[in-house]
C-alpha cells in the first residue's frame, strides 16, 4: 500500500481553512492543541471535539475532507502564483501577531520577505473628491519616499490612489483583499492592472481567504483588521459617517495603533468622517512630517520654498505665488494677477511642463509637490 503523500504543514492548514466556519479563533485553537496542522487535518471526530471543535462543525469538516485533494489544491495555488504564509513562518508580519483573532494563514502573491517593515495604512472613501486627490499625494509621497510601505485595500477612490502613488515612485505597496486572490475572484475586476503593477514594483496582494472565495460584504469588514493590524499607524483621508473606513479606524484604536485623520471642509460629506475622528481624539494631519514627528521617525528634509514660489519669469513667479494646494480656476488667476489671459495660459502650460504646476482638469490648477 502506498503511504499518503506528505505536504508542508501550511497545506494542511489550507485544507482546514477550506471550511468557512473554521475562522481564525478555531484554527488557532487547533494549532494550540495539535503539534502540527497535519495532525489536525487528519484527526478523528473525537480528537477534533477534544480540541474544542463543536460536534456539528466536526462532522461538516470530516465530510468536506473526503472531497479535498491536497495535491490538486497545491497545483491550483501554484498555477495562480499564490503562496501560503502561516503565523509560524519567520516572514509573517510581526505586528499582525499582536492583534486579537489574527489570521493563522495568509494567501499572498508577490513578496513577503520582511516581518518588520514599516507599514502605514492609508484608507478612505471610494467617492474621492478633488480635495482628496490633492491631499493624498501630498501626504503619501513623502511617506513612500522615506521608506514606508503603504497598505490599503485596492478599492476605488483613496485606496487605489494611495497604491498608485507608491507604484509611480517605484516603491513597495501591499493590498489586502476581501476574497480569493485567483484571477476569477480578484475584486474589483477593473483593478487587475493595478494589482499587477503592485506586484511588478515589489509589492504584494494578501488575503486570509482561499481561492474561489467571493467578496462578501462581511469579508471586507474582517479584512480591515488586517490592514490596520499590519500597520504602525492608520491614516484616514476622506470618508462619510457610514463608511467602512471607520471600521478600519476603530480596529486601529482597538489594536492600540496610532490613528491620523485629514481635516476637510465642514460642508463636504466626505470630510465628516475624518473631522469626527479628530473630535474623538484622532490626530489631525496636514503634512507628512506630522506623522514622522508623532512616530519619532526622521523628519523629512526641509522643502526649498524658493523652488515653489519662483519661476523663470516675472509672470511665472506672480502665478506661483497665487497657487497653493487648493484648486483655483484660471479665471481667478487672471483676475487676481492682472495679467492677460493669453499670458496666464501660456505661463501655466510652461509651469506644468516644468513640474511646478498640476492641471486638475476643468481649468483648475494647484502647485505640484
Amino acid at each position: 500500500m502506498t503511504p499518503p503523500q506528505e505536504y508542508p504543514d501550511a497545506m494542511y492548514l489550507h485544507g482546514l481553512n477550506l471550511l468557512p466556519q473554521f475562522g481564525p479563533a478555531r484554527l488557532l485553537k487547533l494549532g494550540r492543541h495539535f503539534d502540527t496542522f497535519r495532525q489536525a487535518f487528519n484527526a478523528t471526530s473525537q480528537e477534533l471535539q477534544t480540541a474544542g471543535v463543536e460536534p456539528e462543525l466536526t462532522q461538516k469538516f470530516i465530510a468536506l475532507r473526503t472531497t479535498v485533494n491536497l495535491q490538486t489544491e497545491q497545483e491550483n495555488l501554484t498555477e495562480q502564483n499564490i503562496r501560503l504564509l502561516t503565523f509560524r513562518d519567520r516572514n509573517y508580519p510581526k505586528l499582525l501577531l499582536e492583534i486579537s483573532k489574527f489570521p493563522p494563514l495568509l494567501y499572498y502573491k508577490g513578496t513577503m520577505e520582511h516581518n518588520d517593515e514599516l507599514c502605514i495604512a492609508v484608507v478612505g472613501t471610494r467617492m474621492i473628491t478633488t480635495y482628496g486627490r490633492v491631499v493624498t499625494p501630498r501626504l503619501v509621497e513623502p511617506l513612500v519616499e522615506a521608506g514606508a510601505t503603504v497598505i490599503s485595500g485596492m478599492a476605488f477612490g483613496v485606496d487605489s490612489v494611495a497604491h498608485e502613488i507608491a507604484i509611480k515612485k517605484g516603491r513597495r505597496t501591499i493590498a489586502v483583499l476581501g476574497g480569493g486572490l485567483d484571477e476569477k475572484s480578484l475584486y474589483p475586476k477593473q483593478h487587475a492592472l493595478l494589482a499587477q503593477n503592485i506586484l511588478d514594483t515589489g509589492g504584494a496582494l494578501l488575503s486570509e481567504y482561499p481561492m474561489g472565495t467571493p467578496n462578501f460584504k462581511q469579508n471586507f469588514v474582517a479584512r480591515n483588521r488586517i490592514i490596520s493590524g499590519m500597520s504602525v499607524a492608520t491614516l484616514v483621508i476622506e470618508c462619510d459617517t457610514k463608511s467602512g473606513t471607520l471600521i478600519t479606524a476603530q480596529h486601529a484604536l482597538d489594536q492600540n495603533r496610532s490613528l491620523y485623520a485629514v481635516p476637510g471642509p465642514i460642508y463636504s460629506p466626505q470630510s465628516h468622517g475624518p473631522n469626527n475622528l479628530i473630535k474623538m481624539g484622532a490626530k489631525a494631519i496636514t503634512e507628512a512630517n506630522d506623522i514622522f514627528i508623532d512616530l519619532n521617525l526622521q523628519q523629512l528634509p526641509q522643502e526649498q520654498k524658493a523652488q515653489d514660489t519662483f519661476g523663470d519669469s516675472d509672470e511665472e513667479t506672480t502665478i506661483l505665488k497665487l497657487l497653493n494646494y487648493e484648486p483655483i480656476i484660471i479665471n481667478q488667476i487672471i483676475k487676481t494677477s492682472g495679467l492677460e489671459a493669453s499670458t496666464v495660459s501660456s505661463a501655466l502650460t510652461f509651469l506644468e511642463m516644468k513640474g511646478k504646476v498640476k492641471n486638475l482638469g476643468g481649468q483648475q490648477y494647484i502647485l505640484a509637490r
